[in-house]
């Protein structure tokens, strides 16, 4: 025992040192002869300390207790003691305690105690996660761990005296004894000394990644090489698992819009092999009110949906398509196609399918889908471009109402240059003190007096001129700018009813148009009340007109803030009645005062026979309804004689007065004052 390389101590239950080899009193600094009969408890040293802490438990559990100790050498370099305690059994009942420690910092010993298989050692190998295989320089296994005989499938006879190489695949096995070569005559490490990834065999034949350690020792004269084997398969399946995340949507499994970016700018900057004359369409798809669907059935209905969109995008397109998801309701495909005319039969084809009734989640949905395609031609050169003109495609679809498909064409770059300059300005125009109101008369049908009037918003813009209502209304909407504007709207208009009221020339209503938005944000008739409460004069003179579209977008909304105008004494009319859903079931819902009949059913009347019987229609159910109803668009006499005819209660158009500033205006009123004396 004396002789041995790793340290050994015998002490009983009372830490008493019994027996202690060189090793071991040569760590403590002391001799054999100076421990026997002594309590390791008298040594101020830290293998003394941590063999009696690993005493005391193996005493209380019954089981070996390890040690890891730092030690100082002779030769004054640092070691580690490692091994354990273990409890035993005397022959008379006894108890006693055996310690054995290596130095695990000397390769040399490691080396040595492996290819002796000490019994101690090879638990310790054994006890290891890792496979470990030590061979000599000609590649000959002389000695593996239980985890190493695991993870290949061999048992060790198997193993002991054959090459190495058994463990690896081609060319890994082919190039192994090479590099061994290598290394011993130039002493370059390609392997040894340098952890990396490489490729294991199992023994039924199964190839499988691992990361591969490999250490040298020097056993005596003899070059041995210690290879830590770790198997690596998780790891490298969940790194697969994150680059494709990271490159994928979780959801629909098509590509991230960083992914769909790198590969669509390398597919474009090189040629389509075998199709030199082909061209490359992105389609910019957009699922209109989606929002609508999640609310209605939720979100995994929502999801359910999309996944199956997807499915069918990627059956109608070719299938060299690169499909993104943008975002949360917005895709992108890119397509090879032979001209633009496939194309458009291409993006017509996938409209019609993917607005198709979709079973999703045991519902069934349909999606209003809108699509902008751009076509590559000589002046698109990188995907971005192509994007851009595909994007406002889009935007015209969607301007155009939705649910339809938009090719690019020039004329889109300068109406979005056109917008953007609009939006930017009109954020000002408040401020810079652009914005006026002008005001139409109303007047009662059979007599003509002026009874009212529709206050309407104008925009003089410093550079461009007069802005048509019709073009800026649509942008402030878009941008949000259309809240603040309202607000303008709703103090100028009041402020001058006030100065009307004062002079005697307010008439007995003036409506003001009120956008969708506005009229459901939920504090408009807090807002009113505020206005009027300082006007109490004008209480029951103030109306608002909101389209149907807007009445029946949130028609619990719509009722909760009518009935509070209502109590307010602000009335209401449903404008442009019958450009939209027209339907009664709303009408009767809502407590509305007036019905505006949409300019478009007065075109040719009376010649227009269809024409002329709607307007006879909505007048007589709006009659039924108790409501008053007002025309709109009334340019000429025979128009103004059927109206009267068939019972409209208001007329309103350029036969009686063009939108007039306020002055002229409060002129007609007063006109007429003298024949209603």
């Amino acid at each position: 025992m004396h002789q041995a390389s790793f340290a050994l101590v015998y002490a009983d239950a009372g830490r008493c040192c019994l027996f202690a080899n060189s090793a071991f009193a040569t760590a403590l600094r002391t001799s054999p002869e100076a421990l026997a009969g002594r309590s390791l408890a008298e040594f101020d040293h830290p293998l003394a300390r941590a063999v009696v802490q690993a005493l005391d438990r193996a005493g209380q559990t019954g089981e070996a207790a390890p040690v890891d100790c730092e030690v100082e050498r002779a030769d004054g370099g640092r070691g580690v003691l490692t091994g354990c305690v273990l409890p035993h059994r005397t022959g008379d009942g006894g108890q006693g305690f055996l310690g054995l420690f290596q130095d695990v910092t000397d390769p040399a010993r490691i080396a040595d105690f492996v290819l002796r298989r000490d019994p101690f050692v090879t638990t310790l190998l054994d006890a290891a996660v890792d496979g470990v295989v030590v061979a000599d320089r000609h590649g000959i296994i002389r000695t593996v761990n239980r985890s190493c005989r695991d993870l290949f499938g061999y048992d060790e006879e198997e193993l002991i005296g054959r090459n190495v190489s058994v463990l690896m695949p081609s060319p890994f096995s082919r190039d192994h004894d090479k590099y061994i070569g290598s290394y011993l005559e130039t002493e370059r490490a390609k392997i040894i000394g340098i952890g990396r990834d490489a490729l294991g065999r199992r023994k039924d034949g199964a190839v499988f990644p691992i990361h591969l350690s490999v250490g040298q020792a020097q056993l005596a004269r003899e070059v041995v090489f210690v290879g830590i084997i770790r198997d690596i398969s998780e790891r490298l399946a969940a790194e697969q698992r994150a680059t494709y995340l990271a490159r994928h949507d979780p959801l629909t499994g098509v590509l991230t819009r960083t992914a769909f970016l790198e590969e669509c700018e390398a597919v474009l900057a090189a040629p389509f092999p075998g199709q030199e004359g082909g061209l490359f369409a992105l389609y910019a798809l957009d699922v209109d009110q989606f929002s609508d669907i999640n609310e209605a059935f939720g979100f995994h209905v929502g999801d359910a949906a999309l996944k199956a969109m997807v499915s069918r995008v990627t059956e109608v397109l070719p299938q060299q398509t690169y499909v993104c998801r943008i975002a949360a309701d917005e895709f992108a495909a890119l397509s090879r196609v032979e001209s633009a005319e496939q194309a458009e039969t291409m993006a017509d084809l996938l409209h019609d399918r993917l607005t198709a009734s979709i079973y999703a989640d045991r519902h069934w949905v349909r999606l209003r889908l809108s699509i902008g395609a751009a076509v590559q031609d000589a002046d698109i050169r990188t995907l971005e471009e192509l994007n851009a003109k595909a994007k406002l495609a889009l935007q015209a679809a969607q301007h155009n109402g939705g649910n339809t498909v938009c090719f690019y064409t020039p004329e889109m770059a300068a109406a979005a240059t056109r917008r953007m300059f609009l939006t930017m300005h009109l954020a000002h125009a408040i401020e810079r003190n652009e914005l006026h109101m002008a005001y139409q008369p109303i007047v009662e049908a059979r007599s003509g007096r002026i009874v009212g009037a529709e206050a309407l918003l104008r925009w003089n813009q410093h550079t461009l001129g007069p802005v048509s209502p019709g073009e800026f209304i649509p942008v402030a909407e878009e941008s949000g700018l259309i809240v603040p504007i309202t607000d303008w709207v709703l103090t100028a208009v009041v402020e001058q009813m006030a100065v009307w009221a004062e002079a005697g020339t307010l008439p007995n209503q003036i409506f003001i148009n009120i956008s969708g938005p506005q009229f459901l944000r939920g504090n408009l008739s807090s807002r009113l009340e505020d206005l009027l409460g300082c006007h109490p004069e004008l209480r029951g003179r103030l109306g608002l007109e909101i389209t149907e579209q807007a009445a029946v977008r949130d028609l619990k909304a719509a009722v909760q803030t009518l009935t509070e105008l209502e109590a307010i004494d602000v009335q209401v009319a449903i404008d442009d009645f019958g450009s939209g859903y027209s339907s009664l079931s709303y009408v009767q819902q809502l407590p509305v005062s007036k019905l505006k009949i949409d300019r478009a059913f007065m075109e040719d009347i009376p010649d227009n026979l269809k024409n002329g019987a709607l307007v006879r229609a909505a007048v007589g159910m709006a009659h039924g309804l108790g409501l008053v109803t007002v025309a709109e668009g009334v340019e000429t006499e025979e128009q103004r004689d059927f109206l009267v005819s068939v019972g409209c209660d208001l007329l309103q158009g350029y036969l009686f007065g063009r939108p007039a500033a306020p002055d002229a205006f409060a002129a007609m009123v007063r006109a007429q004052q003298p024949a209603m004396a």
